[in-house]
């Protein structure tokens, strides 16, 4: 007789072979042995298939799934659709957990109001390489059972790993991972969220997070300057469009409504910071695209960020002006605006209004 997982545990792994069998070995010695642990390998072109392999030989509860190279969503969303379990978690194949961390985290899911829980995080740091994300950055700012109010959610870091999730909610909802994008886990985090109650705060790292140079993500800052062209600078405001789809599609507008604006702030200063200074104009043009798919404007009557880019009007959004000036420029120099002429002197903006 076949029992039921409680827990499935989805791995993407792509060419981590010099970190997977760390990583399986602290799946596979979990104090909760009622679980199921499914490995996607995205199209590896190294040993980590065979390692694959021979875990699977020890430890029957590892099930592979081998697919072409798809990308990070595209391998957990073939996990959740394989999953059994009641509850799901996700572990990166080049991290590793404290072998009680299921154990232990599963035991508060037995309150009815725990849709989430979220446990801490322990950074490695494999090379000395400056990540956006810090150990403020996963610092808890609460404890136990919180409600996830708006106040909440914004405190919280948006990473997928380190959280336990209901497989129930994820299928009611049809909640996945944006295909082929970067910083995938923000419109995961946000749907998820956005329609839970609440959820269980756990100060214990159990998560180590390896921060390396090689990593997706680790190759786009290094001593806090980008060095890695990439196709992906779009990619904040693209997640924030698929939240959005989300958003209206289960009519939870407003549960974000609070949020919303300075979130999509947030993604388009992003997406203006990744791109080169010629082609930045793609971050205003998309933020536009938004507004009018979406029908912000109707939302936000009286919001100047939303009016602004509902009628082009970028230069009176504070601070994009800058986004477009070179060094010398936001030293010394004048931008021409619509109705003003932008004076830089010594990094201080003044605005002069042209003459009718």
């Amino acid at each position: 007789m076949n029992i039921s997982p409680i827990l499935s545990i989805i791995v993407p792994v792509y060419n981590t072979e010099k970190y997977l069998i760390k990583c399986l070995d602290s799946l596979i010695n979990q104090t909760i042995k009622n679980i199921e642990i499914i490995c996607i390998n995205d199209g590896s072109t190294d040993d980590s298939q065979s390692i694959l392999e021979r875990y699977q030989k020890i430890d029957k509860r590892i099930k592979i799934i081998s697919k072409i190279n798809g990308g990070l969503s595209s391998a957990r969303n073939i996990g959740i659709e394989h999953a059994k379990g009641q509850y799901i978690a996700f572990v990166d194949s080049d991290d590793f957990i404290e072998l009680n961390t299921y154990e232990r985290s599963l035991l508060h899911f037995d309150s009815p109001k725990v849709d989430l829980v979220y446990f801490s995080t322990h950074l490695v740091y494999e090379v000395n390489v400056h990540r956006i994300q810090d150990e403020q950055y996963f610092e808890h700012k609460h404890h136990g059972l919180v409600s996830l109010s708006n106040d909440v959610m914004t405190k919280m870091d948006v990473c997928t790993w380190n959280k336990i999730y209901k497989l129930s909610i994820i299928k009611k909802y049809k909640i996945r991972f944006p295909d082929r994008l970067w910083y995938e886990d923000n419109p995961f985090f946000w749907s998820y969220t956005l329609v839970s109650d609440s959820a269980f705060f756990m100060n214990d790292k159990f998560y180590h997070y390896l921060i390396r140079s090689s990593s997706i993500m680790g190759q786009y800052k290094k001593k806090g300057k980008v060095y890695h062209r990439t196709s992906h600078e779009l990619d904040p405001l693209l997640c924030f469009e698929y939240l959005l789809d989300f958003v209206f599609k289960w009519d939870v507008l407003e549960k974000f409504k609070p949020v919303l604006i300075d979130l999509f702030q947030e993604k388009m200063f992003e997406s203006l910071k990744y791109l080169p200074r010629n082609e930045r104009i793609l971050a205003l043009n998309k933020s536009t695209e938004i507004v009018v798919k979406f029908n912000l404007k109707s939302y936000f009557s009286d919001d100047s960020f939303i009016t602004s880019l509902f009628n082009e009007k970028y230069h009176n959004i504070s601070k994009v002006n800058l986004y477009f000036l070179n060094k010398k420029q936001r030293f010394l120099g004048i931008w021409d605006a619509d109705k003003y002429y932008i004076i830089c002197f010594l990094g201080i903006k003044i605005k002069i209004r042209k003459p009718k």
